[in-house]
């Protein structure tokens, strides 16, 4: 057996997009895999019979990458999006799946973003498109996107992973699928986020933007097929996305929020002839992703919820508005669809990275249909993985229960640590191998890794993900303190303890060794470091901000800066390493650059910044290869180095009870 290596990355299949066709046993979905010769990633469409255990058959070559891929209804014929001739730029391309060449549909001018779905007689594609949009009277729409001014007259203007949004608008247009003539269905001062035709191709419904100062809030909107008589079906819910239609075109499905900044979203159903909304579940219900399918009886809806750190398939009956759970031990389902009569889905564990599963609308009659991971995985030694419960401190003077991964090498211990911090905060620990390759090089070389799921973590109920909100740092991080004293005492673990978290669980860890002196080294990733400049540089900052702050910076502005780490950097004596993506527009490059700077003037320990050319805050998990292999082993390299040594070379300044007094009296 193997030991992991941070270059294993280079082996692993992403899937996504699992799409079949309501009454045909197949289903495509896509491939994803990194190049180390493009230092890039190799995208292809792949399908199964979902009858047969043939295995998975590629549709699409490797030599230009599909996405988007969307089975036709009667299952015969592939759409996606692809760049195969430089020229022509990013178009709609067809591939009869009973084979031959796949055909150009489109010659667009408009940069493609995504294949929303065909009409039911399989003649017509829904397709959505950047076209360019005058800002004001100054605003030349005939210059290169790459020098023309970025003419601000709204927020967001910008988003993570795909950079400035002003400028151009996202909309609708309807493609023949014979001729590849286009036309536009939707147009104006708004961007449409999804859409999807009903099933009888009468009703087409789109989720946009409102042409105001603050774009964060969209709606959901109704119009004919033909995108005129539009009208705004919902007007006071924040967020709506996963449009699906029942099959009777009498009912949409979709997960939304009221409250802007809030992410624990749950089901909701519009019934298209009135407008009466209705909300699925109870509030605790906590949607994973936004992915939705309805069974043949236009009464069951399939999708993915969140439950006590585990992302498992839930079946709703619409009717009497009760749910079924799948749960698959310690497996998470990451991406949901429909055919056949069967339910699609890629799920997997701490131990094995994910395959394509298919089960029955009962949860039972598993198969597996794909095995890309399998080969590299099976010559790996796996980690020890469990799931415990750990009794710790509630914030209001009592204790509560949390549950905390642990992944272990072989061994009793004691065992060096590493305390992996979650992003969201109300999101949970992830089952995701691309961001955690470094989880499984550390346990190779003898570390433990501890994953809580602390308060303000989603999937345990709206009261204990809400009770975080305006205490960022205050009540979750003596609860990680309290499992350390408990797994010390129990002997698993030692002195030898770092931290890491991205986002929030940047946060989280820049606040750790602000207030504790526990930790020896720090990986702090793409963090908030100052929560007032963040609400203003930060891609979503000037709503979600003022939500988890529990008030704007007019209300509460002593709350921001006490919840600021960037406040407590003259107490950090650990040895710290700060890893973000250059691009990053979520937990923007100032942050990291802030909480630097700062530490450069104080610390007497190692420090660090390393800051990746092009990256978003998704770098760890998507960025350029080469940079993933870069981020992943400087964080295993720091971690080991700086926490297997008792002091770094230099005394340690005062202990936990000085420190944490210096801090109060700050």
């Amino acid at each position: 057996m193997k030991p992991f290596d941070v270059e294993d990355l280079y082996l692993h299949s992403t899937l996504q997009a699992a799409h079949g066709a309501p009454a045909h046993p197949v289903a495509v979905f896509a491939r994803s895999r990194p190049s180390r010769n493009r230092d890039g990633y190799r995208a292809t469409v792949w399908c199964v019979d979902l009858e047969d255990d043939g295995g998975p058959r590629q549709l699409t070559s490797d030599d230009s990458n599909a996405r988007s891929p969307r089975l036709s209804p009667d299952g015969k014929t592939l759409a996606f999006l692809a760049r195969r001739q430089k020229k022509a730029g990013t178009q709609v391309y067809l591939l009869r799946l009973s084979g031959g060449e796949a055909r150009r549909l489109t010659s667009l001018d408009h940069t493609l973003e995504s294949i929303d779905g065909w009409t039911p007689d399989r003649g017509t594609l829904l397709v959505s498109a950047s076209v360019p949009w005058a800002e004001d009277e100054h605003d030349d729409v005939s210059v290169a996107e790459s020098t023309r001014p970025l003419v601000v007259k709204h927020l967001p203007y910008k988003m993570d992973g795909s950079g400035p949004t002003v400028g151009k608008r996202t909309h609708l247009f309807r493609v023949d699928a014979a001729s590849g003539e286009a036309v536009q269905l939707t147009g104006g001062d708004f961007d449409v986020k999804e859409a999807r035709w009903s099933p009888d191709g009468k009703r087409l419904a789109y989720v946009r933007t409102r042409e105001e100062k603050e774009r964060h809030w969209v709606d959901l909107w109704l119009a004919d097929a033909d995108g005129r008589n539009a009208s705004r079906a919902t007007s006071t819910l924040a967020s709506v996305l996963g449009l699906q239609w029942s099959p009777d075109s009498t009912t949409l499905v979709f997960g939304a929020n009221p409250t802007p900044g809030d992410s624990l979203d749950r089901p909701w159903l519009l019934r298209a002839e009135d407008g009466k909304l209705t909300a699925l579940g109870s509030e605790d219900m906590h949607l994973a992703g936004d992915q939705f399918v309805w069974h043949e009886d236009g009464v069951r809806i399939a999708t993915v919820v969140s439950i006590r750190g585990l992302q498992e398939i839930c079946v709703i009956d619409t009717a009497s508005n009760r749910a079924k759970h799948f749960p698959r031990r310690l497996r998470h389902v990451l991406h949901l669809g429909a055919g056949g009569g069967r339910l699609i889905y890629s799920c997997a564990t701490m131990r094995k990275p994910e395959e394509l599963y298919s089960c029955d609308w009962e949860g039972g009659s598993e198969r597996r249909h794909t095995g890309f991971n399998r080969p590299w995985i099976r010559e790996r030694t796996p980690p020890r993985v469990t799931v415990r419960g750990f009794d710790v401190p509630d914030g209001d003077g009592g204790t509560e229960r949390v549950d905390a991964w642990l992944l272990r090498p072989p061994g009793k211990g004691p065992f060096p640590v590493l305390v992996d911090m979650h992003g969201g905060p109300q999101s949970t620990v992830l089952v995701d191998y691309p961001s955690h390759v470094y989880w499984y090089e550390l346990v190779s070389r003898g570390w433990m890794i501890l994953a809580p799921n602390t308060v303000g973590s989603a999937s345990y109920g709206a009261d204990f993900a809400r009770r975080l909100i305006g205490c960022w740092g205050e009540r979750d991080l003596p609860q990680y303190l309290a499992i350390l004293d408990r797994l010390r005492d129990e002997g698993l673990i030692d002195e030898r303890v770092a931290c890491t978290g991205k986002s929030y669980g940047g946060f989280l860890s820049a606040w750790a060794i602000g207030n504790t002196q526990r930790f020896r080294a720090a990986v702090v990733c793409a963090p908030i470091s100052d929560v007032q400049s963040h609400t203003g540089t930060s891609d979503s900052g000037f709503y979600v901000t003022p939500y988890a702050m529990g008030g704007g910076m007019d209300q509460v502005r002593d709350r921001y800066q006490r919840l600021s780490p960037i406040v407590y950097g003259t107490h950090i004596d650990t040895a710290v390493l700060m890893l973000q993506g250059q691009e990053d527009q979520r937990c923007p490059l100032g942050q990291s650059e802030e909480l630097y700077a700062n530490l450069l003037r104080f610390t007497r320990k190692p420090l660090r910044m390393v800051v990746y050319p092009g990256g978003s805050h998704s770098l760890a998990s998507s960025g350029r290869p080469s940079h993933r292999v870069g981020y992943h082993r400087r964080l295993v390299d720091w971690v080991v180095r700086y926490a297997e040594q008792s002091d770094g070379g230099i005394e340690r300044r005062n202990t936990d009870e000085t420190a944490a007094a210096d801090v109060a009296a700050s």
